[in-house]
């Protein structure tokens, strides 16, 4: 048995009404006045809604390691202890906080982690403006408890880093 197709149309034939419809987006974009940023120099301000580099407050967690958890991948890493206190003359169980590490690198900046913080306000959020992470070593973009909580701004680009200088031949000896 043979399938038959419709018959295409002129206007399918040609593709002139697709062209038209490609044609009116690049007039409309043609006329708009552009826009340089001359970057490292200048920046951009990123939206409300970016989700930049990670801020920890040590003061509003309370090690429940939920966060760690809820992180898909598995690059929060946090070691509590108990410690007994007095408070009223009665002895108080508190969970102390040791290590709050990390490891940026694989992090897909999916917020899980500051969802799933239960303190009021969050813990740890992604709110900062901070995009820019890029380094020459890896060991850079793994941050520790203090690194996170005293984050102020990004880094700014100080250039290619010194390398040493190379020997050179001697003319004399290629001319040989």
């Amino acid at each position: 048995m043979q399938v038959e197709y419709p018959k295409p149309s002129w206007s399918q034939k040609f593709l002139v009404l697709d062209l038209l419809e490609g044609l009116k987006t690049t007039f409309r974009e043609l006329f708009k006045p552009k826009v340089t940023v001359r970057y490292p120099e200048e920046r951009n301000e990123p939206t409300d809604r970016f989700r930049g580099m990670f801020k920890f407050s040590y003061d509003r967690c309370i090690a429940c390691k939920l966060c760690a958890v809820a992180c898909p991948i598995d690059i929060i890493y946090i070691d509590v202890h108990d410690d007994m206190i007095e408070e009223g003359g009665k002895k108080k169980k508190v969970k102390v906080l040791d290590r709050y590490d990390i490891d940026v690198k694989r992090c897909m900046f999916c917020a899980l982690c500051e969802e799933a913080c239960p303190t009021k306000p969050k813990s740890i959020w992604l709110t900062t403006k901070t995009y820019e992470l890029a380094t020459y070593d890896r060991n850079d973009l793994y941050f520790n408890m203090q690194e996170l909580e005293y984050w102020e701004d990004r880094p700014r680009y100080t250039g290619l880093p010194e390398e040493d200088e190379k020997p050179r031949l001697d003319e004399t000896r290629l001319l040989k």
